[in-house]
C-alpha cells in the first residue's frame, strides 16, 4: 500500500476571536461627538486593536451608572475607561455602556459613577498594555489565573489592579512602585504558551530579576 499519509495540521491565531455584543473592553476617549439627543453626549472611544473588526466604538455618558441630564461625567480626550458592548448593528461602529448588563453577576450591586467603586466606568491612573485579543482572552480562563496567583505570591507584585479588555486592550496599576508594573507587564507577555508551572518560574525569575536591581540601585545611592 503507497498511499501517502495525509498530516492535519491545527493552527491556532492570537487574532481570531472577534469582538462580540456583551464582550467588555478597555477603550480610551478620543473625542467628543455631539448630544445624544437623550440630554447627554455622545464620545468616540479608541478601542486600540486594529487587528478587530471595529477599531472605534460610541459611549454616551448617560450610560454610565446613576448618572442623569443633569448629573452625568465630562469625559476628556486620553482618559481610559472600562465598558460593555451593549448594541452593535451590523456596518455601525458598536455602542458601549458602562453600566451593569444581564451577562454581569446578580450578586453585584450597581454603585454610582462618582463613587468610582463600580465595575465599568473610567480607570483612575494606572498604564495601558497592548496584547493579542487572543492573550487576552486566555486571560481569563483557567491559564490566567494560573498567572495571577504566581503573581501574587510575590511581595513586589502582590498588590495590583488589572481591567482586561478582549479588544486586546489591558489596564494596569500596581503598587508601590513603576518596578511592579514592568515584572506584571513582562509577566503577562510572556505567559502565553507556558503551562502553569512554566509561569510560576517564569515570574520568580522576572521578580529575582527586578529585585536584584532594585537592591543595587539602593545600595548605589547609599
Amino acid at each position: 500500500n503507497n498511499k501517502k499519509k495525509k498530516h492535519v495540521y491545527w493552527i491556532r491565531s492570537s487574532n481570531s476571536a472577534r469582538l462580540q455584543l456583551e464582550d467588555r473592553v478597555v477603550g480610551i476617549v478620543q473625542e467628543r461627538v455631539g448630544p445624544d439627543g437623550a440630554g447627554g453626549d455622545f464620545y468616540r472611544i479608541h478601542l486600540g486593536n486594529k487587528n478587530e473588526s471595529s477599531a472605534s466604538a460610541i459611549l454616551s455618558n448617560l450610560s454610565f451608572e446613576g448618572a442623569t441630564k443633569r448629573n452625568k461625567p465630562s469625559l476628556e480626550t486620553g482618559q481610559v475607561l472600562y465598558a460593555r458592548i451593549s448594541e452593535w448593528v451590523e456596518g455601525l461602529e458598536p455602542v458601549l455602556s458602562c453600566q451593569l448588563g444581564p451577562h454581569d453577576s446578580s450578586a453585584i450591586k450597581a454603585k454610582d459613577w462618582m463613587t468610582n467603586e463600580g465595575v465599568y466606568g473610567v480607570l483612575q491612573g494606572g498604564t495601558v498594555l497592548q496584547v493579542s485579543s487572543g492573550l487576552a482572552r486566555v486571560l481569563l480562563t483557567p491559564q490566567g489565573v494560573a498567572l495571577w496567583d504566581s503573581v501574587c505570591r510575590h511581595d513586589l507584585t502582590s498588590k495590583f489592579e488589572i481591567a482586561i479588555g478582549v479588544n486586546g486592550t489591558l489596564w494596569l496599576h500596581a503598587s508601590p512602585s513603576p518596578q511592579a508594573t514592568l515584572v506584571l507587564q513582562n509577566s503577562i507577555l510572556n505567559s502565553q504558551l507556558l503551562t502553569p508551572e512554566q509561569t510560576a518560574a517564569m515570574v520568580q525569575q522576572l521578580v529575582y530579576t527586578m529585585s536584584k536591581q532594585m537592591k543595587q540601585q539602593e545600595d548605589s545611592v547609599n
